[in-house]
């Protein structure tokens, strides 16, 4: 069972959504509607490729769910899921510790969105609100942020919400990546 931090809140608003802690139903949900969808997944290698729903859920507990487990034990940054007014699951957003964390020093900012919600601000109302969020509760923290470097969307909410261009690494088994880190 998902457990919330105390210091956390249960709930983060913004102009148009609600954020709440990340559950197996959002899970599910992410899984089915985000992770089957090309437009989503064209940045993660690992799932362009995969048709099978089965194997894509089998992947997706592994890479997603126990991931945000792990990072949850291990710096207690919540992982945040995003629905609009008609409490469809918009996306997720989250600082997840990360195996550039140790490395690069700070847990990383991640999300992901539905499609049909690229290109319209999303991802920066979810990232401005959770950076917002996690600097109330870790004023010193670091931060850091990834990017595929084709991945124009990304770097323009990265831009957007305070973060530098650090250079190219290589990460998640691709050289064509950018690290950021928060300003």
């Amino acid at each position: 069972m998902l457990r919330t931090p105390l210091h956390f809140a249960t709930m983060i608003k913004t102009s148009r959504f609600q954020l709440s802690p990340f559950t197996m139903v959002d899970f599910k949900a992410f899984v089915q509607e985000m992770l089957t969808d090309p437009r989503v997944v064209e940045h993660y290698h690992s799932y362009k490729t995969l048709t099978d729903r089965a194997a894509i859920h089998q992947l997706a507990l592994q890479d997603f769910w126990n991931h945000f487990e792990k990072s949850r034990e291990k710096c207690d940054f919540e992982v945040w899921a995003a629905r609009d007014d008609a409490s469809i699951l918009v996306g997720w957003a989250s600082l997840i510790h990360t195996e550039l964390s140790d490395r690069y020093g700070g847990p990383e900012l991640q999300y992901m969105i539905r499609s049909d919600r690229h290109g319209k601000v999303v991802a920066t109302e979810f990232a401005t609100a959770v950076m917002k969020h996690a600097r109330e509760q870790f004023p010193d923290c670091e931060i850091i942020a990834t990017v595929d470097i084709p991945n124009k969307g990304s770097i323009r909410v990265l831009d957007k919400t305070g973060f530098r261009l650090e250079g190219q690494i290589e990460a998640y088994g691709s050289t064509e990546m950018y690290l950021y880190r928060a300003i």
